[in-house]
């Protein structure tokens, strides 16, 4: 399935290296990353629980990226 993951992070080095990190996830791969609207969509191999997934992103990688690249 399909995730939707509204980003507070813009800065480009900052998405470059959470394009590196989202594939290297098991079972996901980055379909989209819409920049006007500051959205990724992520493509989950075994989708139950999309908020879920939203808030690992959010949590795990964004988070701390915004804290390096601000």
């Amino acid at each position: 399935g399909f995730v939707s993951i509204p980003l507070d992070l813009k800065d480009p080095a900052g998405l470059d290296v959470l394009a590196c990190i989202v594939p290297a996830t098991p079972g996901t791969s980055w379909a989209r990353h819409d920049a006007a609207a500051g959205v990724l969509t992520l493509h989950v191999l075994d989708l139950v629980d999309e908020a879920a997934w939203s808030r690992q992103i959010k949590e795990r990688y964004e988070r701390r990226l915004m804290e390096i690249f601000g």
